[in-house]
């Protein structure tokens, strides 16, 4: 009987270890798997940091490639509304031009309208026929 209490006895103190034990194990491998969880979502983070980081430099070279697109059209209106202005200012002189040769020609047949005005006005003497009343 005393083998049997003493094998009881050694079976109960064996216990409480194999319960340690089983709980070390299990925190180890717990331990394990969540190192290996994370440094596997950290290499994902990585990699999905890395491609982000390709797409914001091909949309910042897409952007940059925009900016010189749009400056180089400004540049060219730039270039075009100076050029009407240019032809715009050319014009004006030109009708400038025509419209005091305008008023100089409506000036002179101003003056030859009253020439002949006063021309009309002096009496004129009868013309003579070469035949007479006889």
């Amino acid at each position: 009987m005393e083998d049997a209490l003493a094998t009881i006895r050694t079976g109960r103190s064996a216990l409480p270890w194999v319960i340690v034990a089983l709980v070390v194990f299990a925190a180890g491998a717990s331990l394990f798997w969540m190192n290996n969880k994370i440094a596997a979502l950290g290499a994902a983070k990585a990699r999905t940091q890395e491609v982000n980081g390709d797409d914001t430099r091909r949309a910042v070279a897409a952007i940059r490639q925009r900016l010189i697109e749009v400056q180089k059209g400004q540049t060219a209106l730039t270039d075009q509304v100076t050029d009407f202005q240019r032809r715009i200012a050319a014009e004006q002189g030109e009708r400038k031009l025509l419209s005091d040769q305008l008023g100089s020609i409506s000036e002179r047949l101003d003056a030859l309208s009253s020439s002949s005005a006063d021309a009309n006005q002096i009496p004129q003497q009868p013309q003579r026929n070469g035949r007479s009343k006889r």
